[in-house]
């Protein structure tokens, strides 16, 4: 992504939002600003925007988001910005976000690890899941000098598998959607799941058995990879384990753990706000239980959440409609449809062009 304003040395100018977190709700709720002629900052932990589509998957597709019928992770991010550039949020990266303190004037101001100061008028809350790590398999050891290398926990860049023999180890979306992703550019893929059927989407779970019964894809369920043998700085071969107790030798090039995250909500949940399974209770304005503070996306809770990009990016608009009250009190907030809005702002650079 380009165009992004970075202040890194703390001396960002009072915005009227500070936006915590950097995934598909944070980057769509400065351009909810932009729409609704507020400034705004995200702060986000990690290098680049993006949170975990660009972390973890960023080649992975996503179906279910309106209007993309299938779309790269990383596309999907970078298309969010373009939509979000034209309003030039302020952007702070590399940042954790640690504490926060409500000022006598209603302002807000937050601190990061590393010792910068922002303040804003409101606070929204889009951090995600928090900070995240892979699961891992206990019975393997110490692998720390293999991942990256032969063990991988997402599918970054599918050239890390190409050409490679690939077991898959999991039985959700991720797991499927890369046993199906990764035929034609490993040289053999094998989907290892310990349990007897698969968690992941029906769709993808089709396309798996399909793959199998045309001998594109091998899988093994009710088996768990019981250890691994190295060779040189890498792996050989994985062993596996049946539940019968049965045991069998696979060759690979390449082990691929996609058994899901471990989160936590890091610094925020010790802010003192409500929570509610690992998330921020939210009221139907997006509002937490601080006057002034917002959440939205998979941080936010409230009856009835379904945790998808859809409902984040729906989170975000209400998050940052609902924020104009309190960052502007008194004033009558009226809706303007964005066609409107663009159009008036069109005619308006054409009239100075």
């Amino acid at each position: 992504m380009t165009g992004q304003q970075i202040f890194s040395d703390g001396t960002g100018a009072i915005t009227d939002l500070t936006i915590i977190g950097g995934g598909p709700t944070g980057i769509f709720a400065a351009f909810q600003c932009g729409m609704n002629n507020i400034s705004c900052r995200i702060i986000e932990s990690m290098p680049q925007l993006g949170g975990q589509l660009y972390a973890l998957y960023p080649e992975k597709h996503i179906y279910d988001v309106a209007g993309f019928p299938e779309v790269p992770a990383a596309s999907l991010v970078d298309s969010l910005w373009q939509q979000t550039e034209r309003y030039h949020p302020e952007v702070v990266t590399g940042e954790t976000v640690v504490s926060f303190r409500k000022l006598e004037n209603g302002n807000f101001e937050v601190a990061t690890a590393s010792g910068l100061v922002f303040e804003s008028r409101a606070l929204l809350l889009a951090a995600g899941l928090g900070a995240f790590s892979p699961r891992k398999l206990p019975q393997l050891g110490d692998i720390r000098d293999l991942e990256g290398s032969s063990v991988f926990y997402a599918v970054k860049a599918k050239s890390d598998f190409e050409g490679k023999s690939v077991v898959i180890v999991g039985g959700g979306d991720s797991a499927l959607d890369w046993t199906v992703g990764l035929q034609g550019v490993a040289s053999k893929v094998t989907l290892v799941h310990r349990m007897h059927e698969f968690q992941g989407h029906g769709k993808t779970a089709r396309e798996v058995d399909e793959a199998k019964a045309a001998g594109l894809v091998d899988v093994h369920l009710n088996t768990e990879v019981a250890s691994i043998e190295r060779q040189g700085g890498g792996i050989a071969s994985v062993q596996l384990c049946r539940k019968n107790a049965s045991e069998s030798t696979l060759e690979a090039d390449r082990l691929l753990l996609l058994i899901g995250f471990k989160s936590n909500l890091g610094p925020i949940a010790d802010w003192g706000l409500e929570l509610v399974d690992n998330a921020v209770v939210v009221d139907g304005q997006m509002k937490t239980s601080v006057d002034g503070l917002y959440a939205a996306g998979d941080i936010a809770s409230y009856p009835g959440k379904l945790k998808i990009i859809q409902t984040g990016l729906s989170d975000a608009a209400m998050a940052v409609r609902h924020s104009l009250t309190y960052i502007k009190p008194g004033e009558k907030i009226r809706h303007s449809f964005s066609s409107v809005k663009m159009a008036k702002a069109k005619k308006s650079e054409e009239e100075h062009a």
